[in-house]
């Protein structure tokens, strides 16, 4: 599978900040356009619409904290299922060792020495719970494990179980490549808006060169950001 490319910040102020910061430096070229645009071309219309859209698009890009919710509950989901499974292996286990005491070949048949190795992996979890499902409804092994006292939908929920975490796993992927494909696009859009200020606010050097004041409401801070190249 194709890895989504990766995507850095033009400007080292979180989003909102640098947002607030764009809607301020728009105003004031708003008051002055005709002065940039009598020096730079580029900064006539349409650009000071383009500005507000893409100002208005990088606003409108979900917020990294929803994204992680969303990923903290599908992996809270899974661990849940998880759980479940450990626990309805462990009392497969446990009515095993009491249908076939001391039968040290159908615990491994079962899956019992690889257990605690492989318990907190959801791909090999799954693996184990579907092989120990396939030999335990086996005739040469289901009616002493019934006998027992395990229940036929115990032994069901073995497969079941291990269905429902392969599908919670891709869901919990899906959530994580969703987030990074997520920030990238919006780590995109945030870059937009900032190239224009950034050339609004290098243009001004020269468009204010005889007015401090004015050239001053167009500064960037220093350390809290960095010019694009």
């Amino acid at each position: 599978m194709k890895q989504p490319r990766k995507a850095s910040r033009l400007f080292k102020k979180n989003d909102e900040l640098m947002l607030q910061q764009s809607d301020v430096v728009l105003d004031s070229f708003l008051a002055n356009k005709s002065l940039f645009a009598e020096r730079f071309f580029d900064l006539a219309d349409p650009f000071a619409d383009q500005w507000a859209a893409a100002s208005a698009i990088a606003r409108a890009a979900r917020p990294d904290f929803e994204l992680v919710a969303e990923q903290s509950l599908e992996s809270a989901r899974l661990e849940t299922l998880m759980k479940q499974g450990r626990n309805l292996f462990q009392t497969v286990m446990l009515y095993t060792q009491l249908a076939f005491p001391d039968n040290a070949a159908v615990l491994h048949l079962f899956g019992r020495p690889q257990y605690h190795s492989i318990r907190s992996s959801h791909l090999k979890l799954s693996v184990l719970l579907i092989s120990t499902f396939t030999d335990a409804s086996k005739p040469e092994y289901k009616p002493a494990l019934i006998a027992t006292g395990l229940k036929e939908q115990e032994i069901a929920q073995l497969d079941i179980l291990a269905e429902k975490i392969t599908l919670q796993n891709a869901a919990l992927q899906n959530a994580k490549k969703n987030r990074m494909v997520a920030t990238i696009e919006r780590i995109a859009k945030m870059n937009t808006v900032w190239k224009k200020m950034a050339l609004v606010c290098k243009c001004a050097k020269l468009v204010f060169q005889n007015d401090a004041a004015e050239y001053n409401l167009f500064l960037l801070a220093d350390g809290q950001t960095r010019m694009a190249p």
